[in-house]
């Protein structure tokens, strides 16, 4: 019986055949026969559909080098570049500061090549002068172990960690403490010709000839069907297209507020320039809070003071603060000044949106319940890294109605982040200045399979409610979270300033 196989699996199967071995790396065979990996599998496969050949797969670590041990490769290990400076200008003996200085080492790396040089006993060091010298104690000096088996990384960037040597692991371990070596798991497919492989001889296969496309008469005279049809895998990803598209931050953006509007929330903005009242003090926060120092806070020459609301809700705050006014509250206990609540400020978070909400519940007298929530930007005094930015964005939303409870803020809590694709939420006391009693909300994350803490919930304090006429029974739940945090999550950034910078590799990859 004639088998029919595409040219590429017959041309494939002809160099199996002249394999001695049984057992070949599908890896390594395809750079032998200078293939793409993914061509040889696809034979394989092929092949395996006719009972010819088939693969069976292991689990294996492959180790390979960092940036830093790919550089050494090519210009040796540390220890070997300082001795080579010592040889080429005769320096058997020299002042260890000098030899720090005409090395062109950091300190670090410096004194990690002398720890290793005297190691391999190349050098001694000695302050029987008075000064710290280093004195060459050699005079031929030979690769060391560790120095041969690092120029294997020529022939393989990767090698199988199953296959070296006991003493082999001793030089990898050496490797690894220097930080100069990984690992990584991965699976090794041995490919090979089943029974019925071996005994088919070539005369019994014959070349499979595709069409892809069907003309009008090949339709009309039914002469297709002495074709074979090329087969289409609709489950294969498509080209990559370098289209526009909407930005990933905006796309999470419209999702996080897809789903508070369908919670019922309708969404609110405020000012980026704010006051101090509304910012702080509304928010019973003591005017010498070390938060409001200006290495926490952006404050503003121009303008330099703001507006306040009316007069009876500053009244309100100012009392509240000096003696907890009608709160129940003792207050702080000083003299509140107007002035520096008029200070004005880049706004350090949203909160000062919600409470400028909270004014416009008291002022307009509207009526529970009251569902809103916040997608804002913010800005703090931070010095910029792979986690901060002075400019970032939070999310908050806040619920207005009468006799609510930390139950019913779990379940909002739960339904959001559920929503948001993380199943298994819990939640645990915690402190946060505006809220008691306070919670933080954690979420499991399956890619990386561990739980992590998203952001801060609560119902916000008497202090912060009853100068805006917010009494018990009627109560303020309120929860936030950081939306870089989640985006770094979504989109398996290690780098926030990715978010910003939009690295032309990270934008293209993501989806549409």
């Amino acid at each position: 019986m004639t088998i029919k196989l595409e040219k590429q699996t017959i041309e494939i199967f002809k160099k199996l055949r002249k394999e001695d071995s049984d057992s070949i790396i599908a890896s390594n065979f395809a750079k032998k026969i200078k293939t793409d990996y993914i061509v040889l599998m696809s034979a394989i496969n092929e092949l395996k559909k006719h009972s010819l050949g088939d693969f069976k797969e292991e689990e294996v670590f492959q180790i390979s080098l960092t940036d830093e041990g790919i550089s050494y490769l090519k210009k040796n290990l540390p220890e070997r570049q300082l001795l080579n400076l010592m040889l080429e200008n005769e320096l058997k003996e020299i002042v260890l500061e000098d030899l720090l200085k005409r090395s062109k080492f950091n300190k670090k790396l410096f004194y990690i090549a002398l720890s290793h040089m005297k190691s391999n006993r190349w050098i001694a060091q000695s302050k029987a002068t008075g000064e710290n010298k280093v004195f060459l104690i050699e005079e031929e000096f030979p690769k060391t172990e560790i120095e041969i088996f690092l120029q294997s990384f020529k022939e393989n960037d990767k090698i199988s960690y199953n296959e070296l040597t006991k003493n082999e692991k001793k030089f990898v371990d050496k490797l690894n403490k220097r930080k100069l070596i990984k690992k990584q798991k991965k699976t090794k497919r041995i490919i090979y010709l089943t029974e019925k492989g071996k005994k088919t001889t070539l005369s019994q296969i014959e070349e499979l000839s595709y069409i892809s496309k069907l003309d009008t008469e090949m339709i009309i005279t039914g002469s297709w069907k002495e074709y074979d049809l090329k087969p289409f895998d609709v489950s294969k990803p498509g080209p990559l297209l370098k289209a526009g598209k909407i930005h990933p931050m905006i796309r999470l953006i419209n999702e996080i507020r897809e789903i508070f509007l369908s919670l019922g929330f309708t969404e609110i903005r405020g000012p980026i320039i704010e006051s101090a009242f509304f910012n702080f003090d509304a928010l019973f926060q003591p005017q010498d809070h070390p938060a409001r120092e200006l290495h926490d806070t952006f404050y503003l020459d121009n303008p330099k003071v703001g507006s306040l609301p009316e007069k009876s809700r500053v009244k309100a705050v100012k009392e509240t603060h000096e003696n907890g006014g009608d709160s129940g509250s003792k207050g702080w206990g000083y003299e509140w000044k107007e002035d520096i609540a008029k200070q004005t400020l880049l706004r350090t978070h949203t909160t000062a949106t919600t409470i400028r909400r909270l004014a416009q519940y008291h002022k307009n007298n509207d009526q529970t319940p009251i569902k809103v929530f916040s997608i804002d930007r913010v800005f703090r005094n931070e010095k910029v890294d792979k986690s901060h930015l002075a400019e970032f964005t939070q999310i908050e939303g806040i619920v207005i109605d009468q006799n609510v409870t930390l139950c019913d803020l779990i379940g909002l809590i739960t339904e959001f982040y559920k929503k948001m694709g993380f199943e298994k939420v819990v939640t645990r006391p915690g402190f946060f200045p505006y809220t008691e009693p306070s919670m933080e909300v954690s979420v499991y994350y399956d890619k990386l399979g561990e739980w992590l803490e998203m952001g801060g919930s609560g119902i916000f304090r008497p202090e912060v409610t009853y100068p805006w006429g917010i009494k018990n029974p009627t109560r303020v739940l309120a929860w936030g979270l950081g939306l870089e945090r989640l985006a770094m999550l979504k989109f398996q950034r290690k780098d926030i300033r990715d978010l910003y910078i939009n690295p032309l590799k990270w934008l293209r990859e993501e989806s549409y």
